[in-house]
């Protein structure tokens, strides 16, 4: 009976300290965001939308006064940027902040595709920002009041590990890069239209990072992978599968020819005299290659200036019919051109 007086004693005692003196002071790491999208705004002018690629977050203490936030800021992938890199904060007032800068044209050999973190550490607690990008999609629309304007250019796409998953450069060309001699002719009435492709000899072609081992070939100038693709007509349809959208052709029409070659490095896929769509007296030559390394070659020789429809890459976003995130067209003829 004794030793439980003493307990009660020791535990009331306790309960007086507590009351007394409070609980330990210790600090506490908040900050503004959790995510950031870096997508598309208003340009400098009305109707001039551009992308984002500088944001902003605060990071403060929240804790008991007399206590302090110290901080180191850091980014991955590489071509998100943090400044500054250190901080501190005494208090819910003493916000520091952060900005986040994204280097839409870095290039680097990594594959990471759209996103990234900002990691806020404090030693005792770590908070993370997810970051998102609107790309650029490589994709454009041709018009009557856009004509086509690739005539005799190469579009060169490689991974790059940037924001865009690839990296563009143009060239001037007079001739196909790849003799497509030799190819198989593809007959789209006995074959059947898109024509099924897949390399031989084991090889996989990559596109946005995965790899695959069968293709589907349009009579219409578009070739889409691992599914059966669409007329590149529109947006909506263009981005509905993962595809390549060369040209909006009718290559059933007499006197067109498809073919079909693998290289050791590359398929490549030739459209020679194919009329533009709706437009039987207006043939147009091109040239897709897909290397087994990544690398995309879009080729335009010899194109109808009056060529109407939608130009470029679709990673793919199903059957939905919506637009990616931030979509903003591109300009796919704005670099300065390097001769070959």
């Amino acid at each position: 009976m004794q030793s439980k007086s003493i307990l009660l004693a020791v535990v009331a005692l306790s309960v007086i300290g507590l009351t007394l003196t409070g609980c330990p002071k210790e600090p506490v790491l908040k900050i503004s965001a959790g995510t950031m999208h870096f997508g598309v705004v208003e340009g400098p002018a009305p109707g001039q939308e551009q992308y984002e690629t500088t944001k902003t977050f605060q990071v403060w203490n929240d804790g008991a006064a007399g206590t302090s936030v110290v901080f180191t800021v850091s980014a991955t992938p590489a071509w998100i940027q943090v400044n500054p890199l250190t901080g501190q904060s005494l208090s819910a007032d003493d916000k520091v902040t952060i900005t986040v800068t994204i280097d839409r044209n870095y290039e680097a050999k990594s594959l990471d595709f759209v996103t990234g973190v900002v990691k806020v550490d404090a030693g005792f607690d770590v908070k993370n920002v997810g970051v998102t990008t609107a790309p650029n999609y490589y994709t454009e629309a041709f018009n009557n009041e856009n004509l086509f304007d690739l005539d005799q250019t190469q579009l060169a796409f490689e991974p790059n590990g940037g924001p865009s998953f690839y990296g563009v450069e143009k060239s001037v060309i007079s001739a196909f890069p790849t003799d497509p001699a030799g190819g198989l002719m593809l007959d789209f009435e006995a074959f059947g239209d898109p024509v099924l492709a897949m390399p031989f000899g084991g090889e996989d072609v990559p596109f946005y990072g995965k790899n695959y081992d069968t293709l589907y070939i349009s009579s219409n100038g578009w070739v889409s992978f691992g599914q059966a693709g669409n007329d590149a007509t529109s947006y909506q349809n263009h981005f509905k599968a993962p595809q390549i959208s060369g040209l909006n052709v009718d290559a059933t029409q007499a006197g067109s020819e498809v073919s079909f070659l693998q290289d050791e490095d590359k398929l490549i896929i030739t459209y020679e005299n194919c009329p533009t769509a709706g437009a039987p007296a207006s043939p147009n030559d091109f040239q897709i290659e897909l290397f087994f390394d990544g690398r995309i070659h879009l080729n335009y020789l010899n194109v109808d200036p009056a060529m109407q429809g939608v130009v470029g890459l679709s990673y793919g976003m199903g059957g939905t019919g919506a637009l990616p995130d931030g979509f903003l067209e591109s300009n796919l003829n704005t670099d300065t051109l390097k001769s070959n």
